[in-house]
């Protein structure tokens, strides 16, 4: 006579097993599974919020002295502390994200566009002027990019314009190579082919058909490339050749806190860590972008 086993499915609820209630089951189902890209949305949208409305979020004017509260270490009125004139720097902070945006934005538009225009063309064309392009990038490599910025800055003259014209002069060739880069090996297949052989001229072909397959790696590294930015925005205000005093900027800020970082460290941690936040919404936006972007492939 066969012996009949029991068995118990693993789904199945049992006595001595309990079970997770269903609404938990579903909360967790629901929740994602990568929660970093999320994180990273929400800082940019904090930051965003902080430059966009300012004035609704920083509890006092970035300008107004208090000769009465110099240097006050961090407090409830302030949660940053003050500087030296008595400004609250949480307010200051707050404003100087409306720059450091502008920076991130400005200093890497042009660039992103032009950059990827000519990289379409001397990819899909190649010939002289791609030739020249390659001397070109051979040159500006061998000499590092923070340098080039500032002797140009330098040369036209300290501010927020004259850095964007330094930062985009040198920036394009960046993209431009990698935009290239994706135009030699995309222009190899099939789909191209059968372009040409239907009539398409080159700049359907390029604009209409390379170029939307050729982006996605572009607007994944502009998204780094704005971290980038802000970081060398504020090291070109720290130096005294970007934003300008008395504009709340975040290298202005450390600046103004380096005679003090002993008796008031406040001055510089707080702006530090804000760029640091920056770079981390950033970074980890770029991610969620790129496995997005990875999963539609």
């Amino acid at each position: 006579m066969n012996e009949v086993v029991a068995t118990r499915s693993p789904n199945v609820p049992t006595q001595d097993s309990p079970s997770l209630p269903a609404a938990s089951g579903s909360v967790l189902q629901r929740l994602p599974p990568r929660p970093a890209p999320a994180i990273g949305v929400a800082i940019l949208l904090l930051l965003l919020a902080c430059a966009v409305v300012p004035a609704w979020i920083a509890p006092f004017s970035p300008l107004s002295f208090d000769y009465r509260a110099l240097l006050r270490p961090p407090s409830l009125i302030h949660p940053f502390g003050t500087d030296n004139f008595g400004r609250d720097l949480l307010s200051r902070v707050i404003w100087a994200t409306r720059i450091d945006l502008q920076i991130a934005i400005f200093a890497t538009l042009f660039p992103m566009l032009f950059g990827t225009f000519a990289g379409c063309l001397l990819g899909y064309f190649g010939g002289l002027p791609d030739a020249l392009f390659r001397r070109l990038v051979d040159v500006i490599i061998t000499i590092p990019f923070v340098v080039l910025v500032i002797a140009i800055v330098a040369v036209l003259g300290p501010g927020l314009t004259n850095m964007y014209l330094a930062i985009s002069a040198v920036g394009w060739i960046v993209y431009a190579r990698l935009v290239r880069a994706e135009v030699l090996a995309q222009k190899r297949l099939d789909y191209v082919a059968a372009g040409r052989v239907m009539g398409y001229g080159a700049p359907r072909i390029i604009f209409r058909h390379l170029l939307p397959n050729v982006a996605p790696p572009v607007v994944v590294f502009w998204m780094t490339d704005m971290a980038l930015a802000i970081l060398l925005g504020s090291s070109l205000g720290y130096l005294g050749l970007g934003a300008q005093p008395p504009t709340a900027e975040w290298g202005v800020l450390i600046a103004d806190g380096k005679n003090f970082i002993t008796t008031a460290w406040w001055m510089s941690i707080f702006p530090g860590l804000a760029i640091v936040l920056a770079g981390i919404g950033f970074s980890l936006a770029g991610d969620g972008l790129a496995a997005w972007l990875r999963r539609r492939g």
